[in-house]
């Protein structure tokens, strides 16, 4: 039997790794596609006794069987799905992308944006979901899913310390849109220490309390009624 040296085996459970991410990525992309047929279908129902009856952002309901699915694949506290049904004056939906800098200050590193115009075609409403999810190298992958389907993937980033503890804060309940104003919906902390505290996607508006972390990464929505 041939024996495989060293450089190969690691090549090999590289090429493996890789290729477990490609699937990863992939059927998260499948099971948003399936969330994205069920919210679609609930939509055209004459009774909704979901939160988004009323105008505002929610964590997705999972079915056990959806959160089966994400379990299944270690996606589920990696990932976060939202509805959103925007006020009537919002035509444009912002994301941002932000890390704390070592002057206590968010930096804006990454963001995309959809919007329905002035002429809000082909769509009446701003409404949909956004799904995202935490990769390797702290990348993070976002789609936004309204009258059309806008795909983003944030830079790599390099810590000089390989980060030991983390959190990851996400959106848990309704809330409602306020134009013009960001809505933090996720929170990643990440530190080479092996103690952290637990935070809330409202601590975004409190950055000092990330003193002294590694790595602290801000996710936010804004509605707005001005057009990109």
């Amino acid at each position: 039997m041939k024996r495989l040296s060293v450089p190969h085996i690691v090549l090999m459970h590289s090429a493996l790794y890789e290729e477990k991410q490609i699937v990863k990525k992939l059927l998260f992309l499948i099971i948003i596609a399936l969330f994205s047929l069920s919210l679609g279908a609930c939509a055209n129902k004459t009774e909704n006794n979901g939160p988004l009856s009323k105008e505002g952002i929610a964590p997705y309901e999972l079915t056990e069987k959806e959160t089966y699915l994400l379990d299944s694949f270690g996606l589920r506290n990696e990932s976060q799905i939202i509805e959103f049904s925007a006020p009537d004056e919002a035509i444009t939906l912002s994301v941002n992308v932000y890390c704390l800098g070592d002057d206590g200050k968010w930096n804006n590193t990454d963001g995309g944006a959809i919007s329905i115009g002035k002429e809000r075609e082909p769509v009446e409403n701003l409404k949909g979901i956004f799904t995202m999810a935490l990769r390797e190298d702290y990348v993070i992958d976002f789609i936004i899913n309204s009258s059309g389907k806008a795909s983003y993937k944030t830079k790599k980033i390099t810590l000089e310390t390989e980060a030991i503890a983390s959190v990851k804060a996400f959106l848990e309940e309704f809330q409602v849109i306020e134009l013009n104003k960001e809505i933090p919906v996720a929170l990643m902390v990440y530190d080479s220490g092996t103690t952290m505290r637990s935070y809330s996607v409202q601590d975004y508006f409190e950055p000092a309390k990330f003193e002294d972390m590694d790595l602290v990464q801000a996710l936010t929505l804004t509605f707005s009624d001005k057009q990109i």
